[in-house]
């Protein structure tokens, strides 16, 4: 945005910017109580959990807030990109904690220096944990691997803590029969859902304030109720819609934004929203298109092959 739409509302920075910046964390009662079931497993070694909650709810901020406390005091590796196989998920576990392990990838080697490393640590009083985001997307017998490295403990403590962060089908997941053992084993649960009405007034304020506003509000009472309608409560686009209203008062000279703004912002952002979702949907259905039509030729060739022979 230009320097002059920061000036106009006295504002030292966006405040609504779309990435995870702890500075603008907002902690409503569920991001609180979410964080502290983060700190709880980690100052009581609990073995396994779990944090929910809908795309755009907060979940990557926390994580870093999270990662940004415990950072001194523990060796946390983060795997972001959860679809690997179960050896792949193992070395990028080392890889990211500083385990040196043999260059052969024999995996009873390198669970043996994993645990080496495991001990060692826990003598120093330090913890360890594996944060995995999007942990909806783990492959079923990486899962199953993760369930087998929360075995490694001595006979009064776990030596590893593992977070699991995902969208709500995670829960369905683990709830099925195949993960009867590892969903047993999860001892701190905690979910984000949608701002109420007023968490987003809440929140609209305390982003506006941590960028310098010199104004109590920049939104008028209707237009936080338009974009608490229009978002649904949901922080990521409450920051695109929010965003989008500072610029259309902007351009209308409007010193605090009313419901005629953010209606006209929350149209925008909707209609760009769907159209990214159909853009996503097409290249899906062209994705399995492209699959079936590969299995289709492979089929083809081999009954080529059948009758030939």
């Amino acid at each position: 945005m230009s320097t002059s739409y920061l000036d106009f509302y006295g504002l030292q920075e966006d405040p609504f910017r779309l990435t995870p910046d702890p500075a603008y964390y907002y902690p409503s009662s569920e991001h609180a109580n979410a964080l502290m079931s983060l700190e709880y497993v980690m100052n009581n070694r609990e073995g396994f959990c779990l944090l929910t909650g809908e795309p755009g709810t907060g979940k990557t901020t926390l994580l870093r807030i999270f990662i940004n406390t415990w950072q001194e005091q523990a060796e946390i590796a983060l795997i972001m990109t959860p679809r690997l196989r179960p050896e792949e998920f193992l070395q990028a576990i080392l890889e990211d904690l500083g385990v040196i392990y043999p260059l052969s990838g024999n995996k009873n080697d390198m669970i043996k220096e994993f645990r080496d490393f495991l001990l060692e640590h826990a003598g120093q009083g330090r913890r360890v944990a594996i944060v995995v985001d999007e942990a909806q997307q783990l492959p079923d017998d990486t899962l199953e691997e993760l369930r087998l490295l929360s075995n490694l403990e001595t006979e009064k403590e776990k030596l590893l803590q593992i977070i699991l962060v995902g969208q709500p089908e995670l829960v369905d997941k683990l709830s099925s029969a195949p993960f009867r053992q590892l969903n047993q084993r999860i001892s701190v649960r905690a979910s984000l859902s949608h701002l109420s009405s007023q968490a987003t007034a809440d929140y609209l304020a305390t982003r506006l304030h941590r960028a310098g506003a010199r104004a109590a509000t920049l939104f008028d009472p209707t237009a936080s109720q338009e974009i608490y309608r229009s978002s649904n409560g949901v922080p990521r686009l409450i920051n695109l819609i929010a965003s989008r209203s500072l610029m259309v008062g902007f351009l209308e000279g409007k010193p605090v934004v009313q419901q005629r703004q953010a209606a006209l912002a929350a149209k925008e952002v909707v209609q760009q929203e769907r159209q990214q979702s159909r853009q996503n949907s097409a290249v899906t259905f062209q994705s399995w298109w492209l699959i079936a039509a590969g299995l289709v030729a492979l089929l083809v060739v081999l009954l080529v092959m059948f009758w030939r022979g």
